[in-house]
Protein backbone atom coordinates (compact mmCIF):
# COMPACT_ATOMS: atom_id res chain seq x y z
CA UNK A 1 0.00 0.00 0.00
CA UNK A 2 1.32 3.44 -0.98
CA UNK A 3 1.20 5.86 1.88
CA UNK A 4 2.57 9.37 2.26
CA UNK A 5 2.03 12.40 4.48
CA UNK A 6 2.82 16.08 3.87
CA UNK A 7 2.87 18.80 6.51
CA UNK A 8 2.56 22.42 5.42
CA UNK A 9 1.39 25.85 6.55
CA UNK A 10 -1.40 27.83 4.92
CA UNK A 11 -1.07 31.57 4.16
CA UNK A 12 -2.21 32.36 7.72
CA UNK A 13 0.55 30.21 9.27
CA UNK A 14 -1.73 27.36 10.40
CA UNK A 15 -0.16 23.89 10.22
CA UNK A 16 -1.95 21.26 8.13
CA UNK A 17 -1.37 17.59 7.45
CA UNK A 18 -2.36 15.96 4.16
CA UNK A 19 -2.03 12.22 3.73
CA UNK A 20 -2.84 9.53 1.22
CA UNK A 21 -3.42 5.79 1.38
CA UNK A 22 -3.35 4.08 -2.00
CA UNK A 23 -3.93 0.38 -2.47
CA UNK A 24 -1.52 -0.17 -5.33
CA UNK A 25 -3.19 -3.43 -6.38
CA UNK A 26 -6.84 -2.44 -5.83
CA UNK A 27 -6.27 1.20 -6.81
CA UNK A 28 -8.44 2.43 -3.95
CA UNK A 29 -7.45 5.91 -2.73
CA UNK A 30 -8.20 7.68 0.53
CA UNK A 31 -6.89 11.20 1.09
CA UNK A 32 -7.27 13.11 4.31
CA UNK A 33 -6.63 16.65 5.48
CA UNK A 34 -6.10 17.26 9.18
CA UNK A 35 -7.55 13.82 10.02
CA UNK A 36 -10.74 14.51 8.02
CA UNK A 37 -11.45 12.39 4.96
CA UNK A 38 -11.21 14.58 1.89
CA UNK A 39 -11.22 12.18 -1.08
CA UNK A 40 -12.26 8.57 -1.57
CA UNK A 41 -11.80 7.10 -5.05
CA UNK A 42 -11.68 3.60 -6.45
CA UNK A 43 -9.70 1.69 -9.09
CA UNK A 44 -7.05 4.38 -9.59
CA UNK A 45 -4.41 2.38 -11.42
CA UNK A 46 -3.18 5.15 -13.74
CA UNK A 47 -2.20 8.83 -13.36
CA UNK A 48 -4.83 10.95 -11.63
CA UNK A 49 -4.99 14.51 -10.33
CA UNK A 50 -7.16 16.00 -7.60
CA UNK A 51 -7.55 19.68 -6.71
CA UNK A 52 -8.82 21.08 -3.43
CA UNK A 53 -8.69 24.21 -1.32
CA UNK A 54 -7.06 24.70 2.06
CA UNK A 55 -8.41 28.05 3.24
CA UNK A 56 -7.93 30.21 0.11
CA UNK A 57 -4.99 28.18 -1.23
CA UNK A 58 -5.60 25.82 -4.16
CA UNK A 59 -3.58 22.60 -3.98
CA UNK A 60 -3.06 19.88 -6.58
CA UNK A 61 -2.45 16.29 -5.57
CA UNK A 62 -1.21 13.91 -8.25
CA UNK A 63 -0.84 10.17 -8.40
CA UNK A 64 1.77 9.32 -11.01
CA UNK A 65 2.35 5.82 -12.29
CA UNK A 66 5.91 5.12 -13.40
CA UNK A 67 6.56 1.59 -14.62
CA UNK A 68 4.92 -0.55 -11.95
CA UNK A 69 5.27 1.95 -9.09
CA UNK A 70 3.29 4.98 -8.00
CA UNK A 71 4.63 8.38 -6.99
CA UNK A 72 2.65 11.03 -5.16
CA UNK A 73 3.01 14.78 -5.50
CA UNK A 74 1.36 17.67 -3.65
CA UNK A 75 1.86 21.21 -4.98
CA UNK A 76 0.39 24.64 -4.35
CA UNK A 77 -1.26 25.92 -7.53
CA UNK A 78 0.12 29.42 -8.07
CA UNK A 79 -0.97 29.68 -11.74
CA UNK A 80 -4.76 29.33 -11.65
CA UNK A 81 -6.83 32.50 -11.37
CA UNK A 82 -7.96 32.04 -7.78
CA UNK A 83 -8.66 35.17 -5.70
CA UNK A 84 -5.48 34.57 -3.67
CA UNK A 85 -3.30 34.10 -6.78
CA UNK A 86 -4.79 37.23 -8.39
CA UNK A 87 -4.01 39.17 -5.21
CA UNK A 88 -0.43 37.82 -5.24
CA UNK A 89 0.04 38.80 -8.89
CA UNK A 90 -1.29 42.29 -8.17
CA UNK A 91 1.10 42.64 -5.22
CA UNK A 92 4.00 41.46 -7.40
CA UNK A 93 3.13 44.07 -10.05
CA UNK A 94 2.93 46.75 -7.36
CA UNK A 95 6.29 45.66 -5.93
CA UNK A 96 7.90 45.81 -9.39
CA UNK A 97 6.50 49.32 -9.88
CA UNK A 98 7.88 50.44 -6.52
CA UNK A 99 11.30 48.99 -7.33
CA UNK A 100 11.34 50.79 -10.70
CA UNK A 101 10.32 54.06 -9.03
CA UNK A 102 13.08 53.55 -6.45
CA UNK A 103 15.68 52.96 -9.17
CA UNK A 104 14.58 56.05 -11.10
CA UNK A 105 14.66 58.15 -7.91
CA UNK A 106 18.14 56.86 -7.05
CA UNK A 107 19.40 57.66 -10.56
CA UNK A 108 17.91 61.15 -10.39
CA UNK A 109 19.52 61.71 -6.99
CA UNK A 110 22.91 60.57 -8.30
CA UNK A 111 22.51 62.85 -11.33
CA UNK A 112 21.68 65.77 -9.03
CA UNK A 113 24.74 65.10 -6.85
CA UNK A 114 27.01 64.90 -9.92
CA UNK A 115 25.49 68.13 -11.27
CA UNK A 116 26.09 69.93 -7.98
CA UNK A 117 29.68 68.69 -7.78
CA UNK A 118 30.40 69.78 -11.36
CA UNK A 119 28.75 73.16 -10.73
CA UNK A 120 30.85 73.71 -7.57
CA UNK A 121 34.02 72.73 -9.44
CA UNK A 122 33.19 75.26 -12.17
CA UNK A 123 32.69 78.00 -9.53
CA UNK A 124 36.03 77.12 -7.90
CA UNK A 125 37.87 77.60 -11.21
Amino acid sequence: MGQQVWTFQDQMGTDHSFGVYHGEESGHVLCYLDNQILIIDFNILQDKEYSFYVQEELLNFRIIKTNEEFRYDLQVDTESNTPLNLQRKSEQRDNKKMIMIGIVMALLFIKLIVYLIVKNLDKAN
